[in-house]
């Protein structure tokens, strides 16, 4: 892989699993956070303004579902879903992503893994 950098944003409600997102993508040199948002106001914002090159998204946060945030952003980050739910409940929504992880983490290869997948599509 490069030396290159790639940018990502967390959008989770909980902030303690922020901070275990936050300590399993360390182990992913090239990925740099960016900002985390705890409600899609705010998500959608940040998506279009700062271009995350991935983007670890839960579905139930305060506002809009997750991924109704996604589908309403010109931006299209490479997306992990985070979830509760399991991953048939994506069938309710028009967006692309890259791996859904179901919470919680089983453990840190499940992310990390997930980041290299998106790292290859992103050309790395």
């Amino acid at each position: 892989m490069s030396n290159r950098e790639y940018r990502y944003l967390i959008i989770e409600d909980d902030p303690a699993f922020v901070e275990i997102l936050k300590v399993v993508m360390s182990k992913v040199p090239q990925m740099k956070l960016i900002g985390n948002s705890d409600n899609t106001l705010d998500a959608a914002k940040r998506i279009d303004l700062d271009k995350p090159d991935v983007l670890l998204l839960d579905i139930n946060i305060s506002g809009l579902e997750g991924p109704e945030v996604l589908e309403l952003s010109d931006h299209k980050p490479m997306t992990i879903v985070i979830s509760s739910h399991p991953e048939d409940v994506m069938e309710n929504y028009e967006v692309d992503y890259v791996a859904f992880i179901q919470k919680p983490l089983k453990n840190a290869e499940q992310l990390v893994n997930a980041v290299h997948k998106c790292l290859k599509l992103l050309g790395n």
